[in-house]
This record gives structure tokens, C-alpha cells and sequence, in this order.
């Protein structure tokens, strides 16, 4: 087993901007003994290692570079998540058991919280949702500085929020969400918990239709992405599917039919269809698409308003623009995704159709 103190120290004290002498400062010891320690030529006493650790935000076992060599923690967690995928309440107890094993490994007690977790909001179990809260809260003062962001501090306390929002203690969660709420990652949770609070006040619809229409672009946004990954990867099917699923989607979810900024994303996803058709070689159906595509741009550029309040439900409290990387006509949202889509006769195809 080889351990990694020496170069662990010095790469998180770098990390944090931290001078040998800095650090030195903030464990009272001297600078040499920082020195030797990043060196690898003495080590720091236990009391000392966990000071460090504490100092830096991670646990003794990671400071050390300790890993199981059998890799028996990951084996009891991937256990625990396939039990709990089943909704098998087994789970509960080998989420249990691995506790004891390993009280203190930060994704096995994150495995353990996320079990009471599932369990007791679908079954209203207040005990094991308390349960879950403890666990949670004692993972996040061990969070390795190394963890996924995407299940490190902000995910874990999103979680014991909801937790204490469902056992009742709804101003906690709430204060929770919005003192942690850096570049609104939790806007759309505290919105349906006030909502759910019984607030119908103009600040919780606010919150509310900004969340959705936030999210629902979010939505196009992936959607799009999926269409060019399955583009990159020569999957027509793929590119057919998510580009009718994005036109449909976009069209449910307008409020109107008089030009808007959905018609841009109707446009490129025509045009992405389109291609997938010629790709197939169904040129009659790509070309219908692609003038389907070239009209509905020509239709938007020669409106003069662009309505702004375009989400169906909601009503637009303020003037708010809506930009896209695709460009600011319908035309160049057409001409962009064919420079995308980077194919010389399918250029050749959109020439002859926009004359």
C-alpha cells in the first residue's frame, strides 16, 4: 500500500494559494516542518494529521491517498444502489452493516443517506428521513476535495433541505436553499417549496414562471446537444428523433403562433432533420424540410414583433431578450446549422433552396 502524504500536503496548499509558511502559520508549526513534511522526509503526528485535514476540507484517508486494494467499499456501495434501484428494503439493512464497517468513508455514508433518503419520503417514515439528515449532515464535513461537484456540499444540502421541507420544518429548508443558493442552483426547489408552503404571492409566481421558463430552455439546450452528439456519431435515427421531439416540443409549449423566438428552434431543428433525410438518401423529404425550415425563417424575419411573453401559463412580468449562439435572424439560424452540420452537397441542396 503506498501512501501519498507528502505529495497530497503540498498539491492541496497550492491548491488553496497557501505559502509553506502561510500553512505553517495556520497549524503553529514552523516553515521546516512544513518543508520536510511536503518532502517526505518526516511525517506529521495523528493529532497533526487530522488538523490538516481539517484545514484543508477532507478526511484523514484521503489526505493519506489511502485506497482500499480490494476495493471492497465500492462492491458494498454499488450492493446498496442496486438494492435500492429495485426498491428492495434489504438495502436499508446493508446500508447498515456498511455503516459499521466504514463509519466514516464519505460515499458510504452518502450511499446510507441516500437510501434512508429514498425510502422514507416515499413511505412518510419521519424517523428514517431524520436518519437520512444526520447522514447527510456528517458527509458534508467530510466532502473529499476531489468528489463530483455534481454530489459534493451543494448537492448534499439540497437534499437535507427537501428532508427537513418534508418532516415539517419548512422555514429551515427554505433558509437552507436560499443562503446556499449560489448561481441559482436551488431557484427552482425554493419555488416549489414556497409554493407548496401555501404561498400564493406575486414573489412565489415569479419565482415559479422564471424557474420554468429557465428549465424549459434548459431542456432545448440538452436537447440540442443530444442532436449534434448523435450527428458527431452518424446516428440519423437518433438526429430524426430528437429533432421532431424538439420541433413538437416547442410548438406544445408556445403560447402563441404569431412569430417568435421558438420559431429559431423550430428552424434548426428542421434543418438538422432535414439533413438526417438526405444523409438517408430521402432527398425529396429533405428538401421538403429544409423549405419548410427556409419559409418559417423568411416568416420571422419579416415580423416586426417578436413577442418576448412566449412560454404558454405564464404572463411576462418585464421586457426580457432571448439571444441565441445560432444568430439573430431565422435565416442565420438556418445558415448556421448547415456550416454545423459541415456537408458539401447538403450546402449545395440549401443554396438552391434559399435563392
Amino acid at each position: 500500500m503506498e501512501l501519498k502524504l507528502a505529495e497530497n500536503i503540498k498539491r492541496m496548499r497550492k491548491e488553496r494559494a497557501l505559502t509553506q509558511e502561510a500553512l505553517a502559520n495556520a497549524l503553529g508549526v514552523t516553515v521546516g516542518a512544513v518543508y520536510k513534511w511536503e518532502a517526505d522526509l518526516t511525517s506529521p503526528e495523528l493529532g497533526m494529521l487530522v488538523r490538516i485535514a481539517d484545514l484543508f476540507d477532507t478526511s484523514v484517508d484521503t489526505l493519506l491517498g489511502y485506497e482500499m486494494a480490494d476495493k471492497r467499499k465500492g462492491s458494498i456501495t454499488d450492493q446498496i444502489y442496486g438494492l435500492l434501484a429495485k426498491k428492495d428494503h434489504s438495502a436499508l439493512e446493508e446500508a447498515e452493516k456498511a455503516l459499521i464497517r466504514y463509519p466514516n468513508d464519505y460515499h458510504v455514508i452518502v450511499a446510507a443517506a441516500n437510501t434512508f433518503s429514498a425510502f422514507g419520503m416515499e413511505e412518510k417514515n419521519n424517523d428514517m428521513m431524520k436518519r437520512a439528515i444526520v447522514l447527510f449532515e456528517k458527509a458534508l464535513c467530510i466532502v473529499p476535495f476531489d468528489v463530483d461537484p455534481r454530489y459534493g456540499k451543494l448537492s448534499i444540502t439540497g437534499n437535507i433541505a427537501v428532508l427537513y421541507f418534508l418532516i415539517d420544518e419548512k422555514e429551515k429548508a427554505l433558509s437552507m436553499m436560499v443562503e446556499n443558493n449560489e448561481a441559482g442552483v436551488f431557484s427552482s426547489k425554493i419555488a416549489w417549496l414556497t409554493s407548496m408552503k401555501g404561498d400564493t404571492g406575486e414573489d412565489c409566481y415569479r419565482q415559479l414562471s422564471s424557474s420554468f421558463s429557465i428549465l424549459n430552455f434548459e431542456l432545448i439546450n440538452v436537447a440540442m446537444g443530444l442532436l449534434y452528439y448523435y450527428k458527431n456519431k452518424g446516428d440519423l435515427n437518433g438526429v430524426k428523433t430528437i429533432s421532431r421531439w424538439c420541433i413538437e416540443y416547442s410548438e406544445n409549449i408556445r403560447k402563441t403562433k404569431d412569430p417568435c423566438f421558438f420559431d429559431k428552434i423550430i428552424c434548426a431543428c428542421l434543418t438538422a432533420e432535414s439533413y438526417a433525410y438526405f444523409k438517408s438518401g430521402d432527398k425529396d423529404k429533405a428538401k421538403e424540410l429544409l423549405s419548410q425550415a427556409h419559409e418559417r425563417a423568411k416568416l420571422f424575419d419579416s415580423s416586426e414583433e417578436k413577442m418576448k411573453d412566449i412560454i404558454r401559463l405564464f404572463d411576462c412580468q418585464q421586457e426580457a431578450g432571448l439571444f441565441s449562439i445560432l444568430g439573430g435572424t431565422g435565416k442565420e439560424t438556418v445558415e448556421s446549422t448547415v456550416e454545423m452540420v459541415s456537408d458539401k452537397k447538403f450546402t449545395t441542396l440549401w443554396n438552391s433552396i434559399r435563392k
